[in-house]
């Protein structure tokens, strides 16, 4: 089992831990090297805003840090040329400092320096406008200062490389199939001991589950789209680039595979009581389905955390079949032979429901329900490819 403090080293509050005590060291250093720069080398006596720049541009990613890098300080000097105009046309009063705020805010928009640079640009403006006439040299320094702080940020994350964001982002969507599965598990047990006079435990917990999942699925989209961020200008980015075009699709079917188990949660929160005796075959035959659906989209997501933490992702979006486990719905043959059950299933649903003892109203909600769940058990069985990542470009870095 091992030791209690192995097991607490491992536990993910620790690792969260671990995580922010690195960024908030690079943080530092990235700080104290900018003062160090801007003080002792270029001589400024009270660098002030060189660890503010560094503070602001050390970020998670290297991309960030060089965009976060780039904005502030394009918007630093478009500030400053505004405030050195206005200073010289107006000089300083309320109408002048209102009206440069007001133009430099515009200028920072149209110039689309992000929202980085576009809040630097009046900040700046005001700072050099009310300060710069009092103090000598204040532009030149505040320019200097950023710059600084802003190389001295992204020199740092050059140098203590970040982490690999595909561990995270596997593990927010590994957890989302596996939940998926359990609801559609749920589901079937639910269905299962509807028929005749036996109590059910009311379906809207399972509604109440399904709705839960879809928000924890939109944060682990969240995580891959960072993965995908963090590939850019990364020493990972050849080793992770195939895994994370993998998850952005597994996130794909996911979206898809949640709606369709929401609406089957749904409609048992809507029943109206259990399902006479007659309609058995009906619930059984559905329990079934949704069974096979639970087991496909438990062992696609086995077959997805295979392929990404192996590094077998293949350029089909299929894991190799020498590296494959056991009944992976990811295997061609496997897919193939699921989608053939899922339909012999959906039919025997279908069947059921056409008996002469069966109400219109179970024959509706049992086709409805079969209907999503062949659609779940098609869905995990033909996983579309990985789309190939765009490259970055330069304009992207002033995204907003």
């Amino acid at each position: 089992m091992g030791s209690p403090g192995w097991r607490l080293a491992d536990a993910p509050a620790l690792r969260r831990w671990g995580t922010v005590t690195l960024q908030a060291a690079k943080t530092a250093l990235a700080a104290g090297s900018s003062w160090f720069v801007a003080s002792d080398l270029l001589g400024n006596a009270v660098p002030v805003f060189a660890p503010l720049a560094a503070l602001l541009t050390v970020q998670v990613t290297i991309w960030e840090s060089v965009s976060r890098g780039m904005q502030r300080v394009l918007g630093v000097v478009a500030g400053v040329v505004v405030a050195y105009g206005f200073a010289r046309l107006a000089g300083i009063s309320a109408w002048s400092i209102g009206l440069v705020v007001m133009v430099s805010f515009l200028a920072g928009r149209a110039l689309r320096l992000g929202a980085q640079g576009s809040v630097q640009v009046p900040i700046s403006a005001l700072l050099v406008l009310v300060l710069g006439a009092t103090t000598g040299g204040y532009a030149v320094d505040r320019v200097l200062d950023t710059a600084v702080g802003a190389a001295c940020g992204i020199a740092v994350n050059l140098l203590i490389v970040p982490r690999s964001h595909v561990p995270q982002a596997l593990a927010g969507v590994k957890a989302c199939s596996d939940h998926l599965a359990a609801l559609l598990r749920g589901s079937a047990d639910h269905v299962a001991r509807l028929p005749g006079a036996v109590p059910t435990p009311p379906a809207t917990g399972l509604l109440a589950s399904a709705r839960l999942i879809g928000a924890e699925l939109d944060r682990a989209a969240l995580g891959v789209r960072q993965a995908r961020t963090a590939l850019r200008w990364s020493p990972h980015a050849g080793r992770d680039r195939p895994a994370v075009e993998r998850l952005l699709a597994a996130v794909i079917t996911l979206r898809m595979v949640e709606r369709q188990a929401r609406g089957i949660a749904r409609a048992l929160a809507d029943g109206h009581g259990p399902w006479a005796t007659a309609e058995a075959e009906v619930a059984r035959e559905l329990a079934g389905l949704l069974t096979l659906c639970s087991s496909s989209l438990g062992r696609w997501g086995a077959s997805l955390a295979a392929e990404v933490s192996t590094g077998t992702v293949g350029g089909n979006g299929r894991q190799a079949p020498a590296a494959a486990p056991a009944g992976a719905i990811g295997a061609d043959d496997e897919g193939h032979d699921g989608a053939l059950r899922a339909e012999e299933a959906y039919q025997a649903v279908v069947r059921a429901s056409r008996g002469a003892a069966v109400s219109l109203e179970v024959a509706a909600a049992g086709a409805a329900m079969a209907v999503d769940a062949h659609r779940i058990a098609l869905e995990v069985a033909t996983t579309p490819a990985p789309s190939p990542l765009p490259s970055a470009r330069l304009r992207d870095l002033f995204a907003p």
